[in-house]
């Protein structure tokens, strides 16, 4: 599977829009020009001023035609929604004129504008830092229903003749440093969500792991990981395309003749395609 391709003709199908923020970089208005020519998706781009990101996709040799670049504006933004930001913002401290002036700044701009429902995604972080992205993206956009902490997941393409396959999704590896038994919890089920939606009609296999197998060592450290294994379990009961298990170790995950001998009859080992790091 050409992982890459797979995600694009995904994204050609479902038509959609999406805002870039960082219009200050060049790689990133390369990459507009190539999501406009290659029908993959319609892109937005915000800016302080216009003729600044015309002059900068001039010098790169950037065909800016068809790309919608837009002024950042309050106006374009929806006032409710706005509202509900201030008031946020107001309750942690800030004032009404400094939580307004962040919607000034394009990461909070975008991220407002995706919430106003005038686009599907925002992509940042070519220039903006990891930190940044997700205190945006949190403080506009918040999580989804029943989930209570934001995480990330990393999508592992195996190298050619590799034992594993297929891509893999390790998850939490950039956000949380310690989750709790109901963080991995919330974990497991962000990353099904999205593992379900980059690849439709596969079972995800989803082992939380540890240091241990079904028991092989007892240490208080595994206490979270079994109490997430059966919290997720619990999450997904009744559907037949999720299973989960653990705890499981690395090599009981994904290597078959390993996961048969240290937990026979597992569903999941030797198989998993979702790896749930326990820290």
């Amino acid at each position: 599977m050409d992982i890459r391709e797979h995600i694009l003709e995904l994204a050609k199908k479902v038509k959609g829009k999406v805002i870039l923020p960082e219009s200050f970089d060049t790689r990133v208005l390369k990459a507009a020009e190539m999501l406009t020519k290659n029908g993959i998706a319609s892109v937005v781009i915000p800016a302080d001023n216009i003729d600044d990101v015309k002059k900068t996709a001039d010098s790169a040799g950037i065909d800016l035609n068809g790309i919608e670049v837009i002024n950042i504006d309050q106006a374009l933004l929806d006032n409710k929604k706005v509202s509900d930001f201030v008031i946020a913002r107001t309750k942690k401290g800030l004032s009404e004129h400094d939580a307004l002036a962040l919607l000034k700044k394009p990461l909070y701009f975008s991220m407002m504008y995706l919430k106003s429902e005038k686009c599907d995604a925002c992509v940042a972080g070519a220039v903006y830092d990891t930190a940044d992205v997700l205190r945006a993206s949190l403080h506009v956009i918040g999580v989804a229903e029943g989930i209570n902490v934001i995480s990330s997941y990393f999508l592992m393409i195996p190298p050619a003749n590799h034992i594993i396959k297929n891509p893999v999704m390790f998850t939490d590896c950039g956000v949380n440093p310690d989750p709790q038994a109901l963080g991995l919890k919330d974990i497991a089920v962000s990353t099904v969500e999205n593992f379900k939606k980059i690849f439709p009609g596969k079972t995800a296999n989803v082992a939380m792991l540890s240091f241990s197998t079904k028991g092989s060592a007892s240490n208080k450290v595994l206490d979270k990981v079994l109490e997430a294994t059966k919290l997720t379990q619990e999450y997904f009961k009744g559907q037949c395309d999720v299973n989960v298990d653990g705890e499981l170790q690395f090599d009981a995950s994904v290597v078959p003749t390993v996961g048969e001998r240290k937990a026979p009859g597992s569903a999941v080992a030797g198989k998993a395609n979702i790896l749930v790091f326990p820290d």
